[in-house]
């Protein structure tokens, strides 16, 4: 049985998104990249869109400084839409944090 080579890229991302308590439902609206690409990606798939990976791993850096900032894990229990609203504006904010 062949060993699954994962993405580092993917893998850090993954770690980011238990690390936040984020799942990927929430991660797939907040990058615009659909649930079944991520989990592929998880599998060890074969990466075709570049772009899309890379915007899908600064989105988890800018969700590890949330974490480090202490902005996540969230504290509050919200429905997804406004849940996704709140991530936006965190990983904007994460943007220009140190």
């Amino acid at each position: 049985m062949a060993e699954i080579k994962i993405d580092p890229k993917v893998a850090y991302m993954y770690e980011v998104l238990e690390k936040a308590m984020i799942g990927p439902t929430d991660f797939a609206s907040l990058t615009n990249i659909s649930r079944e690409t991520l989990y592929r990606w998880k599998k060890g798939a074969p990466i075709a869109d570049k772009l899309r990976l890379d915007i899908a791993y600064n989105t988890a850096l800018r969700l590890e400084k949330g974490c480090r900032h202490g902005r996540l894990p969230l504290k509050e229990k919200l429905k997804a839409p406004q849940r996704v609203k709140v991530l936006r504006k965190i990983v904007a904010e994460m943007r220009s944090a140190k």
